[in-house]
């Protein structure tokens, strides 16, 4: 799993930064605001759940448990899992150049950026606030976890990013042309992208400004003495007389939102990395090679699909094939209205993510989302494939497990949809992990146990081109294990 790493994101808490290609854009506007909605949710029960952990007290001593060690662990895992998927849709919303994915609503797409961004906010100083009473959990949120790759310093460095003048005048600025837009702009509903959901985006971003507004002035009461210059910086006078120039030397108000968002973070040094583009021979020549039941294992530089623990491969999908008539191991499965809605006809695998289970494209890991990719097939016979494709079908429509709990069965991961659906089918035996004090499967695990059943046939693995960046690599089974030996020799046995 990706971690949220604050030295590096620090420009994004202000807003965005330029890049000139969103061709590996997974999601459509109104998928991104359901997921903005669905880490709000998320967030405000995971700190909420932070908050209430009190240490035990004996002999005026006070402790946390193990039990409560693992609790910490997991929830600030959620925490940071949710923040950084929140920044991969504020990657997605910074472009405004003429090669903008959304040139023809630049408006909208800033104001879906800017809502993501102050949910950020807002999280941020409520983890801050809700625990400021609580020394020993600060002082546990500000350790480095490494097996869920935390770094260190994380409150201490929020607290740090909230309180900075520049990154509050940004944001104030970024207020006042929403604002301004809000009031002035009388198209903002006429996009076909964005009109199904503009008025809940509107009333959402208008919440979070006021929420932004009320745990400004809290935080900076208990946690600065502003300087007097950086107070006057902030005042409304001077944010409005600051975008009144902008405007004036841009030439209009949309073009000054473009300009301010270029160089607002224009030292960062972290463009949004794509991952491998397989040509049109490559994808054919894939797709070909795959089977319904295979398990494909994914890292994606998109946080959204990296939802399961840390590892070589963070996601995990199975191919089904298309939904048609001539899949045969699928044509008899009876779904609910409900699920069927979920499905499209050339949708070819299933997967969980914040969405919940859902079935999906493999071309969309084939267009720049996915850095590697590993296929698995289990040799099972068709009546096994048959009943593994109908334990998957079952859980669709399901919501995503957050807690990564696998006694949870009302909600999924992706590895526990793997568990379910093949474990104790044919020859395939995969033993549960004790993590965060909670029944889980990990990427790595699944990736150890696959690479070295002798009942499953490695079909490909794709990588980057050592020296032409984004260009896709296919390795065989002897060239894929002995890649992976050097990369994660833990993880392959000596005998591969």
């Amino acid at each position: 799993m990706s971690y949220y790493q604050p030295r590096n994101l620090i420009s994004l808490w202000v807003l965005f930064y330029f890049v000139s290609n969103l061709s590996a854009q997974r999601w459509t506007p109104e998928d991104d605001f359901k997921h903005i909605r669905t880490f709000d949710t998320v967030l405000n029960k995971t700190v909420s759940e932070l908050s209430q952990i009190r240490p035990i007290e004996k002999d005026n001593i006070q402790y946390f448990t193990n039990k409560q060690y693992d609790q910490i662990e997991r929830l600030y895992f959620r925490y940071n899992l949710c923040m950084r998927s929140l920044f991969d849709i504020i990657n997605s919303y910074k472009d405004f150049s003429s090669e903008s994915k959304y040139k023809e609503n630049n408006v909208q797409a800033f104001i879906l950026g800017y809502c993501a961004t102050l949910t950020v906010y807002q999280y941020s100083a409520e983890l801050v606030l809700s625990t400021s009473n609580n020394q020993l959990l600060i002082d546990k949120l500000n350790e480095e976890y490494p097996r869920t790759e935390i770094k260190g310093e994380g409150i201490d460095f929020i607290i740090s990013t909230i309180t900075n003048p520049d990154y509050l005048n940004n944001l104030d600025i970024a207020n006042e042309f929403y604002q301004r837009e809000l009031n002035e702009n009388n198209s903002l509903n006429t996009s076909p992208e964005f009109s199904t959901f503009i008025d809940e985006l509107l009333s959402m971003t208008t919440k979070l400004s006021l929420v932004y507004e009320k745990h400004r002035k809290t935080i900076l009461d208990n946690y600065t003495i502003l300087p007097l210059e950086a107070a006057d910086l902030m005042q409304v006078t001077t944010i409005e007389e600051t975008v009144n120039d902008m405007i004036n030397t841009a030439g209009s108000q949309l073009k000054a939102i473009q300009e301010f968002l270029f160089t607002l973070t224009a030292d960062v040094r972290m463009p949004l990395v794509e991952g491998i583009k397989l040509t049109r021979r490559q994808k054919k020549s894939f797709k070909r090679s795959l089977k319904p039941g295979d398990i494909i294992l994914t890292f994606s530089s998109g946080y959204l699909s990296n939802l399961i623990l840390p590892g070589y491969f963070k996601h995990v999908l199975t191919y089904t094939g298309e939904q048609n008539t001539k899949n045969k191991f699928i044509k008899d499965i009876r779904l609910k209205p409900q699920q069927q809605n979920l499905i499209k006809p050339n949708h070819d695998i299933i997967e969980a993510n914040s969405d919940g289970v859902r079935t999906s494209y493999i071309e969309n890991y084939l267009n720049g989302y996915a850095d590697r990719i590993i296929v698995f097939r289990p040799i099972l016979s068709d009546n096994q494939i048959d009943s593994v494709m109908k334990n998957m079908y079952s859980f669709i429509g399901m919501d995503y497990d957050f807690d990564f709990d696998l006694d949870n069965g009302e909600k999924q991961t992706c590895s526990e949809i793997i568990y379910r659906s093949y474990n104790g089918i044919g020859n395939i035996s995969l033993d549960l992990e004790d993590i965060f004090g909670v029944t889980t499967l990990s990427g790595d695990y699944l990736l150890q146990y696959f690479i070295n059943d002798p009942d499953t046939v490695l079909i490909s693995l794709l990588i980057e081109h050592e020296t032409k960046a984004g260009k896709a690599v296919f390795l065989n089974d002897q060239n894929a294990r002995l890649y992976l030996k050097e990369k994660v020799p833990e993880l392959v046995s000596s005998k591969n």
